[in-house]
């Protein structure tokens, strides 16, 4: 069965949303959709195994390499970064606007081998981080002769 999602496009809907938002921003009351004011996002990452290593993706835009802290244990890899931004509008010196806002992203996954960090790399290059993690080698099972 085919299921089809129809939505109304609304001009002006995300005017009306602007304006509560800013007034709730404002007044400290919280906005009723929590969900849009999360500052925590999900950053889009790929996953490639090249053989000997894994060479990880994720796009972090306007995050700088200062902001990023990458942890590895065993199999085990997270990532969190920050990206802040600040704008603002004078006249002279009369400010008419002002915007600040700090974007934090977040992943944690596990890969199917332990990685090791011995020839390990990290690189921010135009917003993607790119991480190329070596696999730790596979130790042979040792055979012990009871006496």
């Amino acid at each position: 069965m085919n299921q089809v999602t129809m939505r109304r496009n609304d001009p002006f809907g995300a005017l009306v949303d602007d304006v509560f938002n800013d007034f709730f921003q404002r007044t400290g009351v919280a906005p009723a959709r929590a969900s849009e004011s999360s500052t925590v996002a999900r950053a889009r990452m790929d996953v490639v195994d090249k053989g000997d290593r894994f060479e990880i993706k994720l796009d972090l835009p306007g995050v700088s390499k200062e902001d990023v802290n990458v942890s590895v244990e065993g199999a085990r890899v997270a990532i969190l970064a920050e990206s802040r931004k600040q704008r603002e509008t004078k006249d002279g010196e009369r400010v008419l606007h002002s915007e600040r806002s700090i974007t934090s992203y977040a992943r944690s996954f596990e890969l199917p081998v332990e990685v090791t960090e011995d020839g390990a790399d990290a690189s921010l290059e135009n917003g993607v981080l790119t991480l190329v993690l070596p696999k730790r080698a596979s130790v042979a099972g040792k055979r012990l002769t009871v006496r």
